[in-house]
């Protein structure tokens, strides 16, 4: 059965330079960053795991991708790691905008024996093989996918006006008000601040009550 060090070791053969000829400035196998202007690119490769695997019958090692913008104008309400130089090291869950990699491949040679409709009709993983048999495909697929698709959403949301209205586009609550005011303040937007602010102080209120 493939395990951790199999699919790192195809991870570093044929999605880390890929990673590095897009300017990630550090690559760490699964955790991937680039620093570039106000923005942290966090790219995170993860595995299923036995339990999601028992629960959907997908195999443990099967493979999911998420991306992620940090923007470093916003003050972090945790903490967060920092490298050796002082760089910081967002985790993908602590950005400020994010995203999934979809899987280009027909699945449904693997997917069609499952139970659940959802679990064989989802593109939001790569199934692997629990005899590493496929995972040299699957990763030059992870890899045209970031290519095609994920680059592009980096690109576009390291334009602060284009992230700026994507957050403005999230659903009404702490998060997207708590985001929203530093963008404006950022972009000197005094009306949009004005605005953000009145609303994150009264969504504070409602949840403190």
């Amino acid at each position: 059965m493939i395990g951790s060090p199999e699919i790192n070791k195809v991870i570093r053969k044929s999605l880390s330079p890929i990673l590095k000829e897009n300017d990630f400035n550090k690559l760490n196998t699964r955790n991937n960053w680039r620093w570039i202007d106000q923005c942290i690119w966090v790219l995170k490769i993860s595995t299923v795991g036995n339990y999601f695997s028992d629960v959907s019958g997908w195999p443990p090692m099967s493979i999911y991708v998420d991306l992620g913008i940090y923007y470093v104008f916003i003050p972090s309400e945790e903490e967060i790691k920092k490298g050796t130089n002082g760089e910081l090291l967002p985790k993908e869950y602590q950005c400020h905008l994010r995203e999934e990699l979809n899987c280009n491949l027909d699945q449904s040679k693997y997917t069609r024996h499952l139970d659940n409709p959802a679990e064989r009709n989802r593109t939001d993983m790569w199934w692997v093989e629990p005899d590493g048999s496929n995972i040299e495909e699957v990763m030059e697929d992870i890899g045209k996918t970031f290519t095609e698709n994920g680059l592009n959403w980096y690109i576009n949301n390291t334009d602060l006006e284009t992230a700026f209205t994507n957050i403005e586009n999230e659903h009404n609550g702490y998060n997207k008000y708590y985001k929203a005011k530093y963008f404006a303040e950022y972009l000197k937007r005094k009306e949009k601040l004005d605005k953000y602010n009145h609303l994150f102080e009264q969504e504070k209120k409602r949840m403190d009550s």
